[in-house]
């Protein structure tokens, strides 16, 4: 495999090089959690696609917690070798990899334990709890391997290994397809079917990228040199964006379940439950490209190279707009095909679903630049603004519009909660780097915004 140098080689070879194998870890659980929505969808029906997104802030919990270690070692450990610290970047590593062990398996026991009572206060029924309990409590006795997966990723990526983290993300979401089919269908094993192909994919995943540690070189020893306390509170610092955004997005799914259900009714929620989906593929693409940005402009930043973090920022800015644009043509264009592809749609459905889809997924031109500047200033030690952005964005803004604006507009107005929030983030953003040197002194300047 090729290797770079992040503070000599070309800026955009660099990026480039990261970026495809930085969206596709990005896209693991979207993958998921996509090929299980579609298999459900025609396999068990409408009502499992509604069950499966009642689950889905699991998922995004999972990711959050990975995330928070992942990204907030990743970035530290970039730093680090930047000014050519060695040894504290293993410091990191161990500390955030004994951290992100020991959380998971105590919160999956406490999670296995309330399973059913807080799949209910997720908004699970009588129609529903059911198959929400055949598919979650297969995917929570291997929760830990989920979060697990999402912290090795961008931890591997940091260490300039990113056609690993692609080769495991790859071979797990292959794995994940083929089996979700075959025990859907041949094997007629329904929710449960779906959850285990899931679980051996990502299995599968983690796996491969625990190859990373048998070379020699990349062996790590975990004592009480490599672990220090001290360090957790600077990785919770650098990761806990990542986390809010993906806790975030699970709130937002939970709170919308019970808007939509009250003002819209059940066609709502299948409704919903295809544009989660959507958003989630589309979360993943932005995340990619953020996350491919990332180690370089660290690396960068801790060796005080200001104009390459610039040179990254913009190509990462390029083809982040690029993708977003792209994607909203496609579903405003196949807006119909899309809901087919999901579920056999009836005129209802349709009559609600394309609307709501054009106008929710309008956000993706939008959300798209709030998360690569959020990852911006994790990445040059701004942590407390990019948290700021993530609460804003992803929990006050969609909080309160989606209370307040049902109750005195026309119940579509859910609809265009996410993108009104998302317009509202990034004026805010705009308006904070113009007003602010310290943006101009960290490279976020006008030109980006203006992008």
């Amino acid at each position: 495999m090729e290797k770079l140098n992040l503070l000599r080689d070309k800026e955009s070879k660099v990026f480039f090089h990261y970026l495809i194998p930085a969206i596709c870890s990005t896209l693991v659980t979207s993958v998921y959690l996509l090929v299980d929505t579609l298999i459900i969808g025609q396999g068990v029906g409408a009502l499992g696609i509604s069950a499966l997104n009642i689950f889905m802030p699991f998922f995004l919990i999972f990711n959050g917690l990975g995330l928070l270690f992942g990204i907030g070692s990743g970035i530290l450990i970039s730093a680090e070798d930047g000014m050519g610290n060695k040894k504290k970047s293993n410091q990191y590593f161990i500390t955030g990899l004994v951290s992100v062990v020991s959380l998971a398996l105590v919160l999956s026991l406490i999670w296995n334990h309330y399973l059913e009572s807080l799949c209910i206060f997720l908004g699970a029924n009588d129609d529903t709890i059911g198959l929400v309990l055949e598919y979650g409590k297969c995917i929570m006795m291997f929760a830990p391997v989920f979060i697990m997966s999402n912290y090795l990723a961008p931890i591997i990526r940091n260490m300039k290994n990113p056609k690993l983290v692609m080769c495991g993300v790859l071979t797990g979401s292959f794995l994940n397809i083929i089996l979700d089919y075959v025990f859907v269908f041949p094997l007629d094993m329904g929710m449960f079917g779906a959850a285990l192909a899931t679980v051996i994919g990502s299995v599968t995943t983690v796996l491969v990228l625990s190859t990373h540690f048998i070379k020699k070189q990349n062996r790590v020893k975990i004592n009480k040199e490599t672990i220090s306390l001290k360090l957790v509170t600077p990785i919770l610092k650098c990761g806990f964006s990542s986390l809010i955004m993906e806790v975030a997005n699970g709130f937002v799914i939970f709170i919308f379940n019970i808007q939509i259900l009250k003002y819209i009714g059940n066609n709502g929620i299948v409704v919903y439950g295809i544009i989660s989906n959507c958003v989630l593929v589309g979360l993943a693409l932005f995340n990619g490209v953020a996350q491919a940005a990332q180690p370089i402009i660290a690396t960068n930043f801790g060796a005080k190279e200001s104009a390459r973090v610039k040179k990254v920022l913009k190509y990462a800015m390029i083809t982040t707009t690029i993708i977003g644009i792209s994607l909203f043509a496609v579903v405003f264009l196949f807006t119909g095909q899309v809901i087919q592809i999901f579920v056999k749609a009836n005129a209802e459905i349709l009559s609600v679903g394309i609307p709501a889809l054009r106008l929710y997924l309008s956000a993706f031109c939008i959300m798209n630049i709030n998360i690569l500047i959020s990852g911006y200033f994790q990445s040059v030690g701004k942590e407390k603004i990019a948290i700021y952005v993530s609460i804003v964005r992803g929990f006050l803004l969609n909080i309160i519009l989606a209370f307040v604006l049902p109750s005195v507009l026309p119940a579509t107005i859910l609809w265009a909660i996410v993108p009104l929030s998302e317009l509202i983030t990034l004026i805010g953003i705009a308006f904070y780097a113009k007003n602010s040197s310290a943006i101009e002194n960290t490279a976020l300047n006008k030109e980006f915004i203006s992008a």
